[in-house]
């Protein structure tokens, strides 16, 4: 089966959104009959996010394996995507691996000896962790539990956009395959309680505890910007479960918007993808890349600010540190990803950022991911790479059954015969809109844009951005629910 060209229109029927939900476990869904087939081995373990001990999961598209096999299907999202790109998955993470930093620092000497080892996220940020001190264990004796502290869970009110976000009872609001997110009010305040599920037999109580330490440490650390989800506290509830205290969006994901509101206007889905561009570039301050940027970990306030949420693949850059390990959404990678052969290869994290967030852009602005996978090899059933490991992305390229996305082809093609501004992905978009998501699409890391330069394009610096939805001269945005829009 070879790669279609992507339509360019949109069918009248409720079935119109391209963009099918990422069958990430991080994200929240209820589908529980899944079946598994061989592709991408996964190489980092964060959040607990396999709920298997297999090494394999499965790949964008069952055109890209040689034989083609079954793809993994989530029943909860046939029925309103039928149109949608076939074989769009993320790489769930294996709880084999361990996030520990010990083992990062350990990788990347290996790798790049010019990079020197940093602190461990857990040092860094020890100060971040009162509960945890040189000497004990996160699982200290005489801590408060949840319930002492903020008391019991709400009950969440009837929403029709809870089962959407995958709640799997009255008392959640929202399920994935690592946590379930609750809600509780503390002084008055609403606050999301993400209840993390208990350690997998296959990984160690230290591995399990640095994992919950780590994606803590970071999610705290990059709280306090006005487009980043703020976390509050990690705490253990009666069961001894660990739960992540953060604020509470109650306006759903941007995945959500798309589908509710799918005829937001060029001004809104523009001020949408400047406060994600404002909390990336705050992330890549603090020396964090993100690594999974995309529609469902984009979180909205009732009136439709823009925070970014989700940091259990973030990884420490600083001083041009190289990440390491694949983890993410495979629609959002971008192409230096595909060419990793195994746990030691290096890329730079902040760029496939970039990437995935102009990939994001294009989902919120045309409703269609612009590639199924951004790598074409030209040779159908090809051998993998010398060093490559089964199941890395270099490997899964080389073996693709098409010898991989067309059109990705043809955007490269295009990028060098007619220039970066004039490829037919960009056929529906402003000239303003495409020098900047042009220069964020470059396939080459090395030359793509920063965050910095994307904010100083003539398009940005044009936008004027809503605050919590409204405008100065007393107008309003509504990139947010549609029960929201006349509050």
């Amino acid at each position: 089966m070879s790669v279609q060209t992507i339509p360019r229109s949109f069918p009248a029927s409720g079935n119109w959104l391209n963009v099918p939900r990422s069958s990430s476990p991080e994200h929240l869904y209820h589908d529980e009959e899944a079946t598994t087939t061989p592709g991408l081995s996964s190489s980092i373990s964060s959040a607990g996010r396999s709920s298997s001990s297999s090494s394999t999961t499965s790949i964008p598209s069952p055109s890209l394996l040689a034989p083609p096999e079954p793809m993994k299907k989530h029943g909860r999202f046939q029925s309103m995507f039928k149109n949608a790109r076939a074989g769009l998955k993320m790489t769930p993470v294996n709880n084999n691996e361990t996030t520990s930093i010990k083992s990062r620092r350990s990788s990347r000497s290996t790798a790049a000896s010019s990079v020197h080892s940093h602190r461990s996220i857990s040092s860094a940020f020890s100060k971040l962790a009162p509960w945890k001190s040189s000497s004990t264990s996160l699982s200290d004796n005489g801590e408060l539990r949840l319930a002492d502290k903020y008391g019991p869970y709400l009950k969440p009110a009837k929403k029709s956009s809870s089962k959407s976000m995958g709640a799997t009872s009255k008392k959640n609001i929202a399920s994935g395959a690592t946590a379930v997110i609750r809600l509780v009010e503390h002084q008055g305040n609403v606050l999301a309680v993400k209840e993390f599920k208990k350690r997998d037999k296959s990984e160690s109580v230290h591995e399990y505890e640095d994992r919950m330490q780590n994606e803590y440490c970071i999610s705290k650390k990059v709280s306090g910007h006005p487009n980043v989800i703020s976390t509050v506290d990690l705490v253990k509830d009666e069961r001894d479960r660990w739960c992540a205290v953060m604020e509470y969006c109650s306006g759903g994901d941007v995945f959500n918007l798309i589908q509710e509101r799918p005829s937001l206007t060029e001004m809104e889905s523009a001020c949408l993808f400047k406060q994600l561009l404002l909390g990336l570039d705050h992330l890549h301050q603090l020396g964090i890349a993100h690594r999974d940027i995309k529609p469902e970990n984009l979180v909205l306030t009732e009136n439709g600010t823009l925070k970014i949420c989700d940091f259990g693949t973030s990884d420490m850059v600083q001083d041009g540190q190289l990440s390491h390990k694949w983890c993410g959404s495979e629609p959002f990678w971008s192409p230096e990803m595909w060419t990793l052969k195994n746990e030691n290869d290096g890329y730079d994290g902040r760029a496939v950022d970039i990437w995935s967030a102009a990939v994001t852009y294009m989902c919120i602005r045309t409703h269609m991911l612009p590639f199924r996978a951004a790598f074409y090899t030209g040779r159908p059933n090809g051998k993998s790479p010398l060093g490559a490991k089964p199941g890395s992305p270099a490997d899964v390229a080389a073996r693709a059954k098409d010898g991989g996305d067309q059109d990705f082809q043809l955007y490269c093609q295009q990028r060098q015969q007619q220039g970066p501004t004039c490829c037919e992905v960009w056929q529906d978009l402003s000239q303003k809109e495409r020098e900047c998501l042009a220069g964020m699409m470059d396939p080459d890391p090395s030359t793509r844009f920063t965050v910095k330069q994307a904010l100083d394009t003539p398009w940005m610096q044009s936008v004027e951005m809503c605050n919590d939805g409204f405008l100065p001269n007393g107008w309003r945005h509504y990139h947010c629910r549609p029960s929201s829009k006349n509050k």
